[in-house]
């Protein structure tokens, strides 16, 4: 039998050894768990979905047309500028969607109704004189404020969201209700006031045919709680329901009044909401 060398026999030993060193390193490293990187959180941005309720404070400012007439023909056309303090509440839901275009962190569809009392009006003196359609002619004397009592809106809102910031277009139907206060005392074409003809003028008419269109942006400063500025514009029509025959007066020369006809309206307000 051939000898087997000692530095054969070592050089085997080895390689035996390194066989399972590195079989058993494999296993053991097969038996441990894989450690992967977490990946980064995703942002996490204000939800506007929910109803809300708050109240707000701005002003007004108007302009409307009136007619003065005699025996039911309108004889001359005149304007007033009636503006002033409003104050009120608003209600509504909004509902945040998916981002359109990419546009934002979402798009939020809502509606919203509001209410408010106002203190928009303006008073005016006058003496007017004009030939009239029958003979002799007439003419108006008095003192009359013109005042936008209360109105609301109802309204569709749109907007692009940008996390705590939301800007947006609004529209809808507007409605209100008008007051004339004041007395007039029917004249001579040359002035003269005539006797027994003061009337006293009190009458109110209700706004019913009313749209508005406008836009605003609103902050959501804590979680419940937004802020937003509003600016509206109101067009409360020139339909039947909003024009008012304001007051008529017998005179010797005929029945002479005055008549107001379309009125439109600007508002800008503050509101604060709590969102539920």
């Amino acid at each position: 039998m051939d000898r087997v060398s000692f530095a054969s026999l070592t050089s085997a030993s080895f390689v035996a050894v390194a066989f399972v060193a590195t079989s058993l390193i494999n296993v053991h490293a097969a038996e441990l768990p894989m450690v992967t990187k977490a990946p980064p959180p995703l942002p996490v941005y204000y939800n506007w979905t929910g109803f809300y309720l708050g109240p707000n404070l701005g002003g007004s400012w108007g302009h409307q047309t009136a007619d003065i007439y005699e025996d039911g023909v309108s004889v001359f056309s005149a304007s007033t500028d009636p503006r002033g303090v409003i104050g009120g509440g608003q209600i509504g839901y909004n509902w945040q969607f998916a981002p359109w275009f990419g546009w934002g962190t979402g798009t939020v569809l809502g509606v919203e109704a509001d209410i408010q009392g106002s203190d928009e009006k303006e008073t005016q003196d006058f003496s007017f004189l004009a030939p009239g359609v029958v003979p002799g002619g007439f003419g108006l004397d008095g003192n009359v404020e013109d005042k936008l009592q209360w109105f609301g809106t109802v309204r569709g809102r749109i907007g692009i969201a940008f996390d705590r910031v939301l800007p947006y277009f609004t529209g809808g139907w507007a409605y209100g209700n008008r007051k004339l206060d004041g007395t007039v005392t029917a004249t001579t074409a040359a002035g003269v006031p005539i006797p027994g003809t003061t009337t006293p003028v009190s009458v109110s008419s209700n706004l019913t045919d009313g749209w508005t269109v406008g836009g605003g942006v609103e902050w959501a400063f804590w979680e419940h709680w937004t802020a937003k500025f509003e600016y509206l514009y109101i067009d409360f029509g020139n339909g039947n329901n909003n024009n008012l025959r304001n007051f008529v007066v017998e005179a010797p020369t005929g029945t002479v009044g005055l008549s107001t006809n379309h009125f439109t309206d600007n508002v800008a307000r503050v509101g604060v909401n709590y969102k539920f």
